[in-house]
C-alpha cells in the first residue's frame, strides 16, 4: 500500500486552501455585481439608451436607409436584353446549312430601352424628395421617443417625491396619534381624536399603495421604451429643478413652423407630389429604344442590323392622363396634410407652453408663500393642540392641508418639465438633456 508523505499532504492543503479562497473571491465578486445597487437614474442616459435600442426609432431609421437605397434604383436605365436565335433555310435541323444557304445563319444581338430625356432625373428627383421625408420622419420619432421617455421620468419623480412626502407625514401623524393618546389617557382629549388619527394613517398606507403601483406602471412604461429584456430594477430619479422657459408664445409659433420635424416631413412629402406631377407628364412622351444583332452565315459574309423603336402611348386616355389626374390629387392631399400638421404643431405647442405658464405660476406661488404658510399653519396648530387650545380636527385639517400642497408642488414640477420636453419636439433649444 503506497504511503503519502506529510509534505504531500501539507502541499495538497495549501492548493486545496488557495483554490477555496478563490472560488470564495470569485463567487463573492458575482454576488456583489448581481445584488449592487443600480446607480442615479438620469433622464441624459435613458434618452440615449432607448435611442439606442428603441424598435420605434430603429425601424424608422432603416426605412431611411430603405429610401436611400431607392434613389440610385429609380435613376437608372433600364437592363438591356440579349437575344440569339437560329435561322435555317430549307432543312429543319439547325445549322445543317448553315455556310451553304443565304437565309441560314446563327444571330445574336442586344437592344436598350431609352426613356425619354429628363425622365429618369424626375424619377429620381421623386426618389430623393422621399428620402428628405423619411429622414424628417426619423428625426420625428427620435424625439417622439425621447419625449415619452422625458414624460415618464418627470411622472416617476414625482411618484417617488410623493412616496418620500408620504413616508415623513406617516412619520409626523404617528407622532399626532401618539399626542392624541396621551391626551385621552389624563382626560384632556377625547377617543375619537384617537380614531381620528389611525384613520389618517389607514389613508396615507392607501395613498402609498396606490403611488407603489403607480410607480410599478411607469417602470415598466420606460422599461418598453428602453426595449430592457431583463426587468432590472431602476434607481430613484434625480431631483430635478424647474428649468426657465424664456421666449414668449409667439416666439415659440414661429421656431416650431419653421423646425418641427413632423412639418418637415410633411412637406418632403408635398416636394415629393410636385416632382410626381411632373414625372406623370413627362411619362405622356414616347420613349426609344435602340438594338444591333450580329448574323453569322458560316462561311458566307455576315452582315449586320441596326435598329430603334419608339413607344406609341395610343392608350393616354386611360394610362398616361390617369396618371397625371393621380399625381395632382395626391398632390393636392400632401397640401392639405401640411395644413393639417402646422394647425397640429400649433395646438401642440400653444398646449405645452399654457401648461408650462400655469405650472411656472403655480410653483411660485408654492415657493413663495402658500407652502410656508401652510407650515407656519402647521406648526401653530400642533402647538395649540398640545396645550388644548385648539381641537383635533383643526390639527388634521392644517396637516392635511400642507400634505397636499407638498405633493401638488411635486406635480406641478413635473408637469412643467413634461410641457417643456413636449415643446421641445417642435422647437430645437428646450429640454437640453432630452433632445
Amino acid at each position: 500500500m503506497r504511503r503519502i508523505s506529510t509534505g504531500s499532504v501539507r502541499s495538497f492543503s495549501k492548493r486545496t486552501a488557495k483554490l477555496a479562497l478563490l472560488l470564495l473571491s470569485v463567487s463573492g465578486s458575482l454576488w456583489a455585481e448581481e445584488n449592487a445597487s443600480p446607480g442615479p437614474l438620469t433622464l441624459h442616459d435613458l434618452v440615449q439608451e432607448a435611442l439606442a435600442q428603441n424598435p420605434e426609432v430603429q425601424m424608422a431609421g432603416s426605412q431611411v436607409e430603405a429610401k436611400q437605397a431607392r434613389v440610385p434604383q429609380a435613376g437608372a436605365l433600364p437592363d438591356p436584353m440579349l437575344m440569339s436565335g437560329v435561322m435555317n433555310e430549307g432543312r429543319p435541323v439547325p445549322g445543317e446549312t448553315l455556310g451553304t444557304a443565304g437565309f441560314s445563319e446563327v444571330y445574336m444581338g442586344i437592344s436598350q430601352n431609352l426613356p425619354y430625356p429628363g425622365k429618369r432625373g424626375l424619377r429620381e428627383k421623386v426618389a430623393r424628395e422621399e428620402v428628405t421625408a423619411s429622414e424628417w420622419a426619423y428625426e420625428a420619432v427620435r424625439r417622439k421617443v425621447a419625449a415619452e421617455v422625458g414624460e415618464t421620468y418627470y411622472d416617476l419623480y414625482a411618484v417617488h417625491a410623493a412616496l418620500d412626502i408620504l413616508g415623513r407625514n406617516l412619520d409626523l401623524l404617528e407622532q399626532f396619534t401618539k399626542i392624541a393618546r396621551a391626551r385621552f389617557t389624563v382626560g384632556q382629549g377625547s377617543q375619537q381624536d384617537v380614531l381620528d388619527a389611525e384613520v389618517e394613517l389607514s389613508r396615507l398606507e392607501e395613498r402609498r399603495s396606490l403611488l407603489e403601483q403607480r410607480r410599478a406602471t411607469l417602470e415598466a412604461a420606460l422599461t418598453r421604451l428602453l426595449n430592457r429584456t431583463s426587468p432590472a430594477p431602476l434607481a430613484p430619479p434625480v431631483p430635478i429643478a424647474e428649468t426657465p422657459l424664456a421666449d414668449p408664445l409667439e416666439r415659440l409659433l414661429q421656431k416650431a413652423e419653421g423646425e418641427s420635424p413632423v412639418l418637415k416631413e410633411k412637406e418632403g412629402l408635398l416636394a415629393r407630389g410636385e416632382r410626381s406631377v411632373d414625372l406623370a407628364r413627362r411619362e405622356r412622351l414616347p420613349d426609344l429604344g435602340v438594338n444591333f444583332t450580329y448574323h453569322n452565315r458560316g462561311q458566307l459574309d455576315p452582315y449586320y442590323a441596326f435598329g430603334g423603336t419608339l413607344t406609341l402611348p395610343i392608350h393616354a386616355g386611360r394610362k398616361q392622363k390617369k396618371a397625371i389626374e393621380e399625381a395632382t390629387a395626391d398632390l393636392g392631399a400632401a397640401r392639405s396634410a401640411v395644413d393639417a400638421a402646422r394647425a397640429e404643431v400649433r395646438y401642440s405647442v400653444t398646449e405645452a407652453y399654457l401648461m408650462a405658464s400655469t405650472a411656472d405660476h403655480l410653483l411660485r406661488l408654492y415657493d413663495e408663500g402658500i407652502l410656508k404658510q401652510a407650515r407656519l399653519s402647521l406648526d401653530s396648530a400642533t402647538a395649540q393642540y398640545q396645550v388644548g387650545k385648539v381641537d383635533f380636527l383643526t390639527l388634521i385639517t392644517s396637516w392635511r392641508r400642507l400634505l397636499d400642497y407638498d405633493l401638488t408642488y411635486h406635480e406641478q414640477l413635473a408637469e412643467h418639465e413634461k410641457a417643456l420636453v413636449r415643446l421641445a419636439v417642435h422647437v430645437t433649444g428646450l429640454a437640453k438633456e432630452v433632445f
